[in-house]
């Protein structure tokens, strides 16, 4: 998952390795801010249940499930054996999951497509223009984001979600109606996305439950070994228990990275 941070400045940068990407339907612009560095912009947008609830449930996990990546790599990173109360508290998430509202990165370096009303959009500073132009005015707005990395400070973290896809069609248009269509086969090819990705993660969960299975049938036939054996063979109750602790780490990292 993160990989080992790297000092950059005053923080260090922990980068995710193969970066889970969401695809987010509706959403509402809260605010927009201009990055310090004036190189794009932050968006602070709401993310609505009624159309992304299980979007929501996977950013909720993504957040538990690198508070105990932190704490597992915390004595190699940080010389220090951090515990999850300590961690939480200094961890910012991705997702507020009371506002329903995430912080996310808009930049020329990360943007791959840019639409409006079915035009291609090249600038940044002209969607942000179209964004605010349109604050006021009935817009359906999706977006794909990419998880960028952690930013580890002295007293806080920060999850880094930038947008690689933003589409903005204007409902009030007339013009856009024509774009019906297309928005359909838009959700058709997001749905065969999700299916595929839905197959690919059954057949992990099959291939976890047939490992954990064989675990537990070789574990119960180490411990029988071990109630019958005889008490003065060292050697055999010592490599019998190595397999066994092998075993049991084996089955707790399955259990552990299996949903």
């Amino acid at each position: 998952m993160l990989q080992e941070p790297i000092k950059r400045n005053n923080k260090l940068i922990s980068i995710y390795k193969n970066p889970p990407t969401k695809n987010i339907t509706d959403v509402k612009i809260k605010a927009v801010n201009k990055l310090f560095n004036n190189n794009g912009y932050y968006l602070n947008i709401y993310i609505s249940p009624q159309n992304n609830n299980d979007i929501i449930n996977e950013l909720l996990l993504f957040d538990k499930e690198l508070i105990l990546e932190i704490e597992k790599n915390s004595l190699k990173w940080f010389n220090t054996q951090f515990d999850i109360n300590e961690i939480s508290e200094l961890y910012s998430k991705s997702l507020c999951n009371q506002t329903k509202t995430i912080s996310i990165i808009l930049t020329k370096k990360h943007i791959k497509n840019m639409m409006y009303n079915n035009k291609k959009i090249t600038e940044i500073d002209e969607i942000i223009t179209l964004l605010n132009d349109n604050s006021n005015k009935k817009c359906l707005i999706n977006i794909s984001i990419e998880y960028y990395g952690l930013y580890i400070y002295s007293e806080s973290t920060s999850n880094k979600w930038v947008i690689t896809k933003i589409d903005i069609t204007n409902i009030d248009d007339e013009e856009s109606i024509v774009s019906i269509d297309e928005l359909i086969d838009n959700y058709i090819d997001r749905t065969r996305d999700i299916n595929i990705k839905c197959k690919n993660k059954l057949q992990e969960l099959t291939n976890d439950i047939e490992n954990i299975k064989k675990n537990m049938k070789d574990i119960d036939n180490i411990i029988e070994i071990l109630d019958n054996i005889d008490i003065t063979n060292k050697t055999r109750i010592n490599n019998n228990l190595i397999k066994l602790n092998e075993l049991i780490l084996k089955q707790e990292t399955i259990i552990k990275t299996s949903h």
